[in-house]
């Protein structure tokens, strides 16, 4: 059960609009609000935290944050962030335009999982791969990875294309490496 619940934010409109979808959904003894990094800080040190709800901006050292309890809210995301929190153990990396759907199931993920917004996925594979994908040769692509492609330019996840193509993820793993290999 979550009982201790930080949003910390510096527009205050979405702080309020967070507050109200986790409200909606989870039943919580406490949620606190921080608007700026020193009062992010005081209140991590004054409550035991099940769940804290932050906008990068405000984060300094990921190491600051509670392991497992953490969701990352991001206007402009950056990989070695993103790579420090996942090797950290963040709960979610999602951009503060998130729908409440997509919030509420990162909330309640359990400890052990990294979501990642669908809608980053592009700019992730960008990073990862330093534009590897946008320069693929469409013409050396089989017409099913030519199909892969296309959705993970979209930004969908692994397990909905593997799904979406009826296929496995390990034979969609074997696939995008052949991608990489042909680019």
């Amino acid at each position: 059960m979550i009982q201790n619940v930080l949003v910390a934010d510096p527009c205050e409109l979405l702080r309020i609009g967070l507050r109200t979808i986790i409200l909606e959904n989870i039943p919580i003894s406490n949620i606190y609000e921080a608007s700026t990094r020193e009062s992010l800080k005081t209140l991590m040190q004054s409550y035991a935290l099940d769940l804290l709800v932050v906008n990068q901006s405000l984060i300094t050292d990921v190491s600051m944050l509670p392991q497992d309890k953490c969701v990352i809210l991001t206007s402009e995301p950056d990989i070695r962030f993103l790579r420090a929190a996942y090797k950290y153990g963040i709960r979610g990396y999602l951009s503060d335009k998130v729908s409440p759907d997509l919030l509420r199931i990162v909330i309640c993920s359990s400890e052990e999982t990294l979501l990642i917004e669908p809608s980053l996925m592009s700019w992730i594979m960008e990073n990862m791969f330093g534009g590897a994908f946008s320069s693929v040769k469409e013409e050396l692509l089989t017409p099913r990875e030519r199909e892969i492609m296309s959705l993970l330019r979209e930004g969908v996840d692994r397990p909905t294309i593997a799904k979406r193509l009826c296929i496995t993820e390990v034979t969609l793993k074997t696939h995008i490496k052949n991608i990489s290999r042909k680019c």
